[in-house]
């Protein structure tokens, strides 16, 4: 009676306890919620774009300003990118293909490019903020969050500032 016993709470033991593990396991908390993902991926097609914009800069620009600002967010957008794609990749997510933009296309070299492109860049990097400000509410991935949190300091002070250039 007591082997019947003592094998009964085995068994009992044995096959509960993965079944227990795998209940645990499929609601344990990934890190990140399905806002982070869009964010992420909006994100680096809206960075991409940020890109394509600055090397319009870059190559078009007949004011310092202009090309400066240009040279200066190209790297800190290309970091982000990588960054953003690393977590999509680690959660298993796509991460968006790289498209061709024709943002800009109608800025010309000349005299009105530079006002044309900071007008066009402070509007693109306004709806960037208005992006991070979703994922700050509604994101749970401290990074992600993080990375929100430096894109609205960081945009709201570019936009500031290509406003004194408009003026």
């Amino acid at each position: 009676m007591r082997f019947r016993m003592t094998t009964a709470a085995l068994l009992t033991t044995l096959l509960t306890t993965p079944l227990a593990a795998g209940c645990a396991a499929a609601g344990a908390d990934p890190g990140y919620s399905q806002a982070d993902v869009r964010f992420n991926q909006q994100m680096i097609t809206h960075h991409r774009e940020t890109i394509h914009l600055a090397g319009l800069a870059v190559e078009r620009g007949s004011g310092a300003y202009v090309r400066d600002l240009g040279t200066k967010l190209i790297p800190k957008e290309q970091a982000d990118i990588k960054a953003m794609s690393d977590w999509l990749t680690s959660w298993d997510q796509p991460v968006p293909k790289e498209e061709t933009s024709a943002a800009g296309a109608e800025l010309k070299a000349g005299p009105g490019f530079d006002r044309g492109w900071l007008t066009l860049v402070s509007k693109h990097l306004e709806h960037g903020i208005h992006m991070a400000e979703e994922v700050r509410t509604g994101g749970v991935h401290g990074p992600t969050r993080e990375l929100a949190d430096r894109i609205v300091k960081a945009q709201t002070e570019e936009i500031a500032e290509i406003a004194g250039h408009l003026d």
